[in-house]
């Protein structure tokens, strides 16, 4: 879709549902001006005093994710479709899990908070922010145990991990993932984890690379999540970077 920049240039808008509203020249220029659009929007007390934005970053919700609700989400192709079906499924459900993986700019992490706001309960974790959280047991004078910390990740109505391919897949991270997922699984806790990386069928000869799924993930990980939930690949271009002039 060719459109024209405020700043009088012609551009391509890319698709209707993810269009870039002004050339990638105005671009941080817009970006900056939406996000300071958003927190005023979300910060300003209600009739009670209350900021929707604290809800929603008890949520793990962050700003720029603030206004993400399965209603807006807008799927442009049929594996969009399917793993907002199995989100709002798990929503209503609440249990399973959900691995959704994919190029950067897919949806995903909008379809993620979604989730967790539909849900209106849990957290939104980084995967660095899971082995960090973790380790506040291990701080000098912590009143904290690692088991306590993994408890209270454990027994959230919901978990979201996003950026699980940048773990470091130390044998810690590795043991205290696998352990988590095992645990919430057990008693019905909705886990859902997002990864930028792809499928091994993705290769034709069906060898994998490091940004397989398969490779990240371990065997038990990928065990609990066929047994119990599913793995959704959203295809397509990062549409970010597309809409922005970078690719």
């Amino acid at each position: 879709m060719t459109k024209t920049c405020r700043c009088g240039k012609e551009y391509d808008a890319g698709t209707i549902a993810l269009f870039l509203p002004v050339c990638p020249d105005c671009a941080k220029t817009w970006d900056a001006e939406m996000d300071a659009v958003i927190e005023a929007r979300y910060t300003t007390p209600n009739e009670n005093g209350e900021k929707e934005s604290d809800k929603l970053d008890a949520l793990g919700i962050r700003p720029r994710h603030y206004g993400c609700t399965f209603d807006n989400f807008e799927p442009v192709n049929d594996s969009a479709v399917r793993a907002l079906e199995v989100c709002k499924r798990m929503a209503e459900t609440r249990r399973g899990i959900i691995a959704m993986i994919g190029n950067n700019g897919t949806g995903k992490t909008h379809l993620l908070c979604s989730t967790v706001r539909a849900i209106g309960a849990g957290h939104n974790y980084k995967m660095i922010e899971v082995g960090m959280f973790i380790r506040e047991a291990f701080k000098p004078n912590s009143t904290k145990t690692e088991q306590e910390q993994l408890d209270a990740l454990i027994k959230l109505p919901f978990l979201g991990i996003d950026e699980v391919e940048k773990s470091k897949r130390t044998e810690n991270e590795i043991v205290w993932l696998s352990y988590l997922i095992d645990e919430r699984n057990e008693r019905n806790r909705p886990t859902m984890i997002i990864g930028n990386c792809h499928p091994r069928t993705f290769h034709k000869d069906g060898q994998s690379c490091e940004k397989c799924f398969e490779s990240i993930m371990t065997p038990d990980i990928l065990d609990r999540i066929s047994q119990s939930g599913v793995i959704r690949y959203m295809d397509g271009e990062s549409y970010r970077a597309k809409l922005r002039g970078k690719e």
